[in-house]
C-alpha cells in the first residue's frame, strides 16, 4: 500500500516539476513533452484504478485460506478420484466387449486379470473417496477455519 502511495506522489511531483518547466518555456510545446505528460497522466490513472481495486478487494470478506486449502488438499483427490474411476469404468467396457466379442477368441485368464484390476481400482476409489469426505467437510462446516489442517 505503501508503495503505490510513494508511487504516486512521484507521479505527482513529477507532474508539478513538468508544469513548473513549462511556465518558464518560451518556446511552444513539443511532441516528447506532450507524450510524456499523456504517460504520466495515464499511469496516474492507472495506480489510482489499481489501488483502488486493492482497497476494495481488502473489504471484501474472503477467506483466501480456505481457496489454498481446497486447492492443495481436496482437488489433487477428487482429480485423482475422477481419473481412478474413469479407468477402472473405460476397462470394464473393454472386459464386456471382449468377453462377448465372437470375432475375438476369449482369454480368460487375461480378462479375469483386467477384473481383478478394476476390483482393485474400485477398492482404491472408495478408500479416496473416504478420505475426501473427510477433507470436505471442514469446509462444509459453518464458521470452521480449515487452515489448521495445512
Amino acid at each position: 500500500m505503501n508503495d503505490i502511495n510513494s508511487i504516486l506522489l512521484n507521479i505527482n511531483l513529477a507532474r508539478q516539476l513538468n508544469e513548473a518547466l513549462m511556465k518558464d518555456q518560451t518556446s511552444p510545446n513539443s511532441d516528447l513533452i506532450i507524450d510524456v505528460i499523456a504517460a504520466i497522466n495515464n499511469t496516474d490513472a492507472m495506480l489510482t484504478a489499481i489501488n483502488s481495486i486493492k482497497t476494495e478487494l481488502c473489504r471484501l470478506p474472503l477467506n483466501f485460506c480456505e481457496r489454498e486449502y481446497f486447492e492443495n488438499c481436496v482437488s489433487p483427490i477428487l482429480i485423482t478420484l475422477f481419473f481412478l474411476s474413469f479407468t477402472s469404468y473405460e476397462l470394464s467396457g473393454s472386459v464386456a466387449i471382449l468377453s462377448s466379442s465372437p470375432i475375438v477368441p476369449p482369454k480368460k485368464s487375461k480378462l479375469k486379470d483386467t477384473i481383478h484390476l478394476i476390483y482393485d481400482i474400485n477398492e482404491e476409489s472408495e478408500e479416496l473417496f473416504e478420505l475426501l469426505k473427510k477433507r470436505v467437510k471442514p469446509l462444509i462446516r459453518d464458521g470452521a477455519n480449515c487452515c489448521k489442517f495445512l
